[in-house]
């Protein structure tokens, strides 16, 4: 049994806040793993945990654009949170997905996500390799091997991390996507970003573009739960927050991504 989780909406540091009790929950009080879904309000750009915030993030065009900024406590690149579901998997020591390596648990789980489009009318499947065309700060415009594509353009970005308590996989579905958005967020010079505007135009996507026709929050919601249950074999049970997560959210919010020492570490 997983438990099924949607808590609406929250900030940048909330949101990594809740996804990091979790899994600190789950190690500590015995409770079943986790896939939640929720969204950034206002839209946010979290930055992966090695990228550096001073050298990649033009905080000046978010701060007109009125965009949180968060850094993850997964790797990967700088993404923008905007028309999006955004999914979590939390599952803690002992569990069989943790018995496989990163790679091959990162892919099993991001079938129930191929097999939720398929559910909706779509084709989707794993990028095949790393794209050399672009060098970006930003997730979405540069697909590496582990990306979900349709029809040639990423749709999905995920990230992955193990710790002590077991393994964390977020990642963002998009229905919606706004490229000149993503690439205001980033410190370029203005030829540079015009040319990856026009590049990202080849290579990102929304599930309404290539579905070709209106997708939302709720219907990937209902998908994903019926496509995580057929790939992982289990029930999803729809639940909330206990009290214990939300003080233990509530502590990581305080006390870490909500910190300028978090955020801009490096």
């Amino acid at each position: 049994m997983y438990r099924f989780i949607d808590t609406g909406k929250n900030n940048g540091a909330m949101n990594m806040a809740i996804d990091e009790a979790l899994l600190i929950a789950q190690a500590n009080f015995g409770t079943p793993p986790v896939l939640r879904v929720y969204q950034f309000e206002p839209p946010t750009l979290s930055i992966g945990y090695f990228q550096s915030a001073n050298k990649e993030v033009d905080f000046e065009n978010l701060k007109i654009m009125g965009f949180d900024f968060v850094r993850r406590p997964t790797g990967g690149r700088a993404v923008l949170h905007d028309k999006e579901l955004t999914y979590s998997i939390t599952i803690a020591y002992p569990n069989k997905i943790l018995e496989m390596n990163l790679l091959d648990s990162f892919h099993f789980l991001s079938k129930g996500i191929i097999r939720a489009i398929e559910i909706m009318g779509g084709n989707a499947y794993f990028s095949q390799s790393e794209d050399k065309e672009v060098s970006s700060p930003s997730c979405f415009a540069s697909p590496t091997f582990s990306d979900i594509l349709m029809n040639g353009k990423k749709v999905v970005g995920s990230a992955q991390m193990r710790n002590k308590f077991g393994l964390l996989q977020h990642g963002s579905i998009l229905y919606k996507v706004d490229i000149e958005s993503i690439f205001k967020c980033f410190k370029l010079e203005e030829k540079q970003r015009e040319r990856l505007i026009e590049i990202g135009k080849h290579k990102i996507s929304s599930l309404s573009d290539e579905l070709r026709r209106e997708v939302g929050f709720k219907d990937i919601k209902e998908t994903l739960k019926k496509g995580m249950e057929e790939v992982l074999g289990e029930k999803m049970v729809e639940s909330n927050l206990t009290k214990e997560e939300l003080e233990i959210a509530y502590d990581l919010y305080k006390n870490k991504y909500n910190t300028l020492e978090w955020n801009f570490m490096k």
